[in-house]
């Protein structure tokens, strides 16, 4: 096979890794394709344009990388990454040190290859691999359950993942998040997403009396609790001074875009990913909601929202007309996203907004603030660190803009709701299925964020402001945090001092599901599900 020795040889060194998967059956039959001894020279030179291209699909095949179908519709979205960004992704992909195994064996290849016919244990070395993957160290596959297709397609380490209660109250849901057992996943799956059909928030007829207060949603890219404790993040005291805190919240999604829809439409029960760009009913788009309230909506972000049409998703599921971002271009340039377009400083947008809020005669107003400074691929201004390597710092940074901001508010003498709630996370440990910054299949250590409520000028100004925060442990999503704000809504906190745990007794429970595009990943049967585009469900444990 010539020089497709190295092709092979480089694949089995990563499937030993764990870094990529391996379909046998397709690697053998192309291997077979290579060996065949063809005389005329044209043929051979015909072989070898017909086999790079499908050398590079089936090593993408192999890897843990999206299905093709995604790589091509994400990529216009890929060629605006800046150089540097894309040397950062490779490396993570692959390792320094594994380029240094890399170079040495080339070089072991070439002295070797004039002594022995490498091509013979090349050979020996494919049919050896369906038998090592079942008794060795490394795990073969097996399908939890089938929905669709064929399931007999041999894989290992990361590769052939393809990648109800009445509103108000709580349903059953078994063990920590999981779905209710059914017939199997694909009904269970089914049953809850019809079951979410039936659920919304029922919110006051009219606000509560009391003193006039805004809603600040505070929608954080790129920030899961798992980010926090690789950093060692968890001791920062921002978190800490809030009142109300979700200890077991599902953002349901990895992607900036279905977060946004999601967090706009908490009035009503979790959809499916596909359902997320039909119209909602008018009970779930929380904006419309409150401005029926009496909250005038607004808007602004540390960025300007063209990148995958944020702005434009993010103002149709206000469900309110007209609403103006605030202009943030006065603001400074902190950092530079993965397309070299400007974010701008958390605190100084913030800041900007609430001294326009305060000139503002409305007397009650409900914000959603969007900020990506924590976002993969960020490179903060006059820095060389790579996104990684900055991320605590971009954190701090933020957490600090976020915990003067709320200062502010209270120095201000106005009294607020800030609501701290993540759109996903970074992804910054990584695994055998996706590389570090990868999120297309939305693992749980990806979409378990940290959610957190203020209520800024209640009590006697402490923080927390009475004294402990009120954790809430049990499985929640958005249609439990929308239910936290409508009691706070009927039952007005700053008209006294009244025990807050009330507001957040029974919660409503999510089972955990998650979802992209072509991925899902669900709690069912003490074990963590994933199905991609194939339709087949895996054990998360199997894959790793």
């Amino acid at each position: 096979m010539g020089i497709w020795n190295l092709y092979f040889i480089l694949k089995l060194l990563l499937l030993w890794a764990g870094i990529i998967g391996f379909h046998v059956l397709s690697n053998f039959l192309f291997a077979l394709f290579l060996v065949v001894r063809l005389r005329p020279r044209w043929a051979r030179v015909a072989r070898q344009v017909i086999a790079i291209p499908l050398g590079v699909a089936l090593l993408y095949y192999d890897s843990n990388l999206p299905p093709f179908a995604r790589f091509v519709e994400q990529l216009p979205a890929l060629m605006q990454f800046r150089f540097s960004y894309i040397v950062e992704l490779l490396g993570r992909f692959v390792p320094a040190r594994d380029w240094l195994l890399l170079a040495i064996m080339v070089l072991a290849y070439w002295i070797v290859n004039r002594w022995v016919r490498v091509t013979t244990f090349v050979l020996l070395a494919l049919l050896l691999v369906p038998g090592v993957l079942r008794v060795g160290t490394l795990v073969s596959v097996s399908p939890v359950v089938a929905a669709q297709g064929d399931t007999t397609a041999l894989t290992a380490g990361a590769g052939g993942t393809g990648a109800g209660a009445a509103a108000g109250g709580s349903e059953f849901v078994a063990g920590d998040g999981e779905v209710p057992l059914d017939a199997n996943p694909n009904a269970a799956l089914n049953s809850f997403y019809s079951r979410e059909l039936t659920r919304s928030v029922s919110l006051p007829a009219q606000a509560g009396a009391g003193p006039d207060y805004d809603i600040v949603l505070l929608h954080i890219c790129s920030l899961a609790q798992d980010d926090l404790d690789v950093d060692n993040l968890d001791n920062l005291p921002l978190l800490s001074k809030f009142d109300f805190i979700f200890k077991n919240f599902n953002s349901a999604a990895s992607y900036s875009g279905p977060a946004a829809i999601r967090v706009l439409r908490a009035g009503c029960g979790q959809p499916s990913h596909k359902a997320l760009y039909d119209s909602a009913g008018p009970q779930c788009y929380v904006m419309s909601d409150l401005k029926n309230l009496g909250f005038t909506p607004a808007l602004a972000m540390n960025h300007d929202g063209h990148f995958d049409n944020f702005m434009q998703e993010v103002q149709q599921n206000f469900n309110v007309p007209g609403v103006t971002p605030f202009d943030n271009t006065h603001a400074r340039v902190a950092m530079r996203a993965f397309d070299e377009t400007p974010i701008r400083s958390d605190g100084e947008v913030l800041q900007a907004w609430w001294k326009q809020r305060t000139a503002m005669p409305d007397k009650r107003v409900a914000l959603y603030y969007n900020t990506i400074s924590l976002h993969d691929g960020n490179r903060l201004e006059g820095s060389k660190l790579t996104s990684v390597q900055s991320y605590p710092v971009r954190a701090r940074a933020m957490f600090d803009d976020i915990g003067q901001f709320i200062d502010t508010i209270a120095r201000s003498g106005r009294k607020a709701v800030v609501v701290f709630v993540p759109e996903h996370g970074a992804a910054l440990r990584g695994s055998k299925l996706q590389i570090s910054g990868m999120r297309e299949i939305p693992l749980p250590e990806i979409t378990h964020v940290p959610v957190a409520v203020k209520l800024v000028g209640f009590g006697d100004g402490t923080a927390p402001s009475h004294g402990t925060p009120v954790t809430i442990s049990t499985p929640t999503s958005y249609l439990a945090m929308m239910t936290l704000i409508s009691r706070l809504i009927a039952n007005n906190p700053f008209a006294g001092t009244p025990d807050l745990t009330q507001y957040a007794n029974d919660l409503p429970q999510t089972a955990f599901v998650s979802a992209n595009e072509q991925t899902t990943v669900m709690k069912y049967g003490g074990k963590t599900l994933i199905r991609g585009a194939d339709g087949v469900w895996l054990d998360l444990k199997s894959l790793e």
